[in-house]
This record gives C-alpha cells, structure tokens and sequence, in this order.
C-alpha cells in the first residue's frame, strides 16, 4: 500500500519535500498538477542547469552552494522503465536518474519544467538539431552558455535569426555550417566570447564591425592583408575597442617570411625577445581562463591610449607549393602602473 504522503498537513507534507534531494524532487512534481504546485512553494537555492549531448542526450544539474553534487538526467533509447544511480568520484556525488528517450520534445519539457519548479533559468544549451534554435528562441532567449552542433545550420535565414534573436552572455561556440562555401556573413556577431569552426563565411567587415572580446575563428579564409587591415584599424583606436584576444587559423602560400611582411606592412611595430610584462593568461569567460603557448618573440603595436597589441604566430613548414596554416594569437594588454 503506498502512503498517502499529499494527505499530509501542509507544514507537514513541506517540510518533508524540503529534505527530497533535487531528482526526488523532480519525480514528485511530475506525480500530477497538485503535486507540482506544491513543490513550487519551496524556496529552493538557484540551480545551474544545463542540456549536455554525448553518446545520450543529458541534461545536468548542479547547486551553486554544493558545486561537489551533480544530479544528471540521462536519456536512453533502449530504457523501459526509471531507476536511479549514485557514484561517488571523492569528494564529488554524481546522482543519475535514467528515462527512456522519446525524443527532443519530451527533453524540452522536462527542461521547461525543472526550471519552472525551481525558478532556474538555463545556464548552458547544447544545441543538437536545428528545432531547438526555435524552442530556446521561444523559451529562454538570454543564456550564458550555446554550443551548436556541426551541421545544424543549414540556412542564411537560421544562421541569421540566431545570431538576432538570442543574447550569449559568456561564450558562444559554432561548429561548422552546412552553408555555400562562397557565402560571407557581414553582419556583427553580438556576443562577447565567439568559437567558430570552419569560420570560411565569416567576413573582415563582420570583425570590425563588433564588439567582441575574445574571437577565436579556424578555417578562417582571411589573408594576411586582411589581418593587416585588423591591425591598423585596432591602432587607430575607432573600432575593435573591446577586443582582448582574436585567435585566428588561416591558410596561406606565402612562407613566414612573406607572410609576416604583408601582417605588418605600414606598421610602427617592435619585438619583444622576452615577456616584458604580457599575461601569460587570458579569461576567456567566467568557467574558463586559456593559458597562452610560451613564445620567444612577440611583434607589439601601441595604441595612442597606451594599450598594447601582441601578435605571435605558429608557422609550420610545408613542401613549397603548399598552402600553410598558420595560427595567429593577437593579445590586448596595458602595463601595469
């Protein structure tokens, strides 16, 4: 016989869902509308919650207060029924509960859901078909966190209507698109941290015109002019005022030599044979600061307002004849006083 626990007094029938942990929570708010009322009259403690994809899709919760427990949600195609798990990884508690995956319908729900319960906004979305650009669009259009996918962009119009309609506080990552090769994008990206791979359809006009911080593009199709153009438009100080790191990897057949030519041409620039004073560190965002690879030699360009450009490269060599990919780092910096 199951206890009739929603015939409790209400102090009573409180206070025992306040001692549920967050996936005994969950599983009691779905049991029916009452019981999903009741639980939101708890104040809970602000969830970080995330949508995870792997092997299966997840999605996973942590406490701001406790960040050594983790609850994941782990869908599985082949599950019939729930059950729960716990591992222990040291100080850390994983607690898994696994449901059968349905589809990405009943993931949005449930995400829709838990954060309703427990007034929790999305902190991270890892976006794995192109349905979810309209849900997250509809439902949350502020997060920290967006991963797309390889592939899950497959129009101008979807590209257009994400980089328009959503706001990315933190980082915004961009797997490859599936868009002509000969397409440019000229429109700014408005988020303050942008990973892009295979960024070929990004433009120079798209770089100078926004306000980014922290730039880091692969499979660029610029050329060392256009880096060039970067370098004396962030010198004059007009644009690019926000920038603070641009990583970016271009293909070129110029040797190192040629190509360091046309990188500084018309440049006041000097080397620095040793750290004068450049952090060896960047923030990229607020989960994650990038440590910068050990370089003998930096070209630096000043700024009339004092700040300093940094630009160090890696040039593999390649048969002659060959295109080179080399891979720029451009660092913001001011000495300290």
């Amino acid at each position: 016989m199951s206890f009739p626990v929603l015939q409790l007094p209400r102090v009573v029938l409180l206070e025992c869902i306040e001692n549920l942990d967050v996936l005994e929570i969950i599983l009691f708010s779905r049991l029916s509308k009452r019981s999903k009322t009741i639980a939101k009259l708890i104040r809970w403690n602000p969830l970080d919650i995330r949508w995870a994809s792997g092997e299966e899709e997840q999605i996973w919760i942590k406490l701001s207060t406790d960040p050594g427990l983790k609850w994941i949600i782990n869908y599985e195609k082949k599950k019939e029924s729930a059950d729960t798990e716990t591992t222990l990884l040291g100080p850390k508690a994983l607690h898994f509960l696994y449901l059968k995956d349905n589809g990405i319908e009943d993931i949005t729900q449930m995400m829709e859901h838990i954060c309703e319960v427990f007034r929790s906004p999305i902190c991270e979305m890892d976006i794995i078909e192109e349905s979810l650009i309209e849900w997250i669009i509809k439902f949350q259009p502020i997060i920290r966190y967006v991963f797309i996918r390889e592939d899950i962009i497959t129009s101008v119009g979807s590209l257009d209507r994400i980089l328009k309609n959503f706001e990315v506080t933190e980082r915004f990552f961009l797997a490859s698109v599936a868009l002509d090769e000969y397409f440019q994008y000229k429109e700014p990206i408005p988020f303050r941290c942008i990973t892009i791979t295979n960024s070929y359809w990004l433009s120079l006009t798209s770089i100078l015109k926004g306000n980014n911080s922290i730039i880091r593009l692969l499979g660029s199709k610029l050329t060392p002019t256009d880096i060039n153009t970067i370098l004396i438009v962030w010198q004059s100080g007009f644009k690019l005022q926000n920038l603070e790191y641009l990583e970016i990897e271009i293909s070129t057949y110029l040797d190192p030599h040629r190509c360091n030519h046309e990188i500084f041409k018309n440049l006041n620039w000097t080397v620095a044979d040793e750290n004068d004073g450049r952090p060896t560190r960047v923030r990229f965002h607020d989960e994650y600061i990038h440590t910068l690879p050990q370089e003998q030699t930096v070209h630096n360009l000043i700024r009339n307002d004092g700040m300093i450009l940094s630009i160090f490269g890696e040039y593999p060599e390649v048969p002659e004849g060959e295109k080179t990919k080399v891979l720029l780092h451009l660092q913001v910096w001011g000495r300290q006083a």
